[in-house]
């Protein structure tokens, strides 16, 4: 009985403490969701307000490269990564190179970094600035495109494992597909 009793002290301490935690909090700058005390509200010049890519879109966007693929007779890597580059859905096809799996990755990445074609890339360093070829984290090769919303860059997709032309074609067929959903 006595250790029922002191789990229960210690119990209610626990909540006390998580109470006065969740009261500390509430009145932080990092808790408030509502109004500021006073009932002001931050200006909306100090708010982004973004989209995202969701999850189901981004299979289905797979599932639309996937399509297209397997109608063309082709093998190849596709990537569907949010607007910051981080991957959201993925296949590298039966019989595709295992190098397509790095090198879609990186068009998409590329493409959501740049907000634009990765191909833009690519033609940067082929005008004559190599250095470009240095910047961390993305690959100068065409077959990446973003994936729009209202001209906003909500992700992206990358292909790999046909020419670097057809790569282009079918990342674009696919990005454009997102306004079918």
């Amino acid at each position: 009985m006595r250790w029922v009793l002191k789990a229960l002290r210690r119990a209610v301490c626990i909540l006390a403490a998580l109470a006065a935690g969740g009261a500390l909090m509430a009145n932080s700058a990092f808790a408030q969701a509502g109004p500021a005390p006073g009932g002001a509200r931050m200006p909306a010049e100090h708010v982004n307000i973004v989209h995202e890519l969701s999850l189901s879109a981004a299979q289905k966007l797979l599932a639309k490269g996937l399509g297209v693929a397997a109608e063309r007779n082709l093998k190849l890597a596709i990537s569907v990564v949010d607007r910051s580059g981080h991957q959201l859905a993925f296949a590298r096809m039966d019989g595709a190179a295992i190098v397509t799996v790095e090198v879609a990755i990186g068009k998409a990445r590329t493409a959501a970094f740049l907000k634009a074609p990765s191909k833009l890339f690519e033609d940067m360093i082929n005008s004559g600035k190599p250095s470009m070829a240095t910047v961390p984290g993305l690959l100068p090769l065409e077959g990446g495109m973003p994936v729009l919303l209202d001209g906003e860059v909500i992700g992206a997709v990358g292909v790999s494992g046909g020419t670097g032309e057809t790569d282009q074609e079918i990342a674009t067929l696919i990005a454009k597909s997102f306004a079918e959903f």
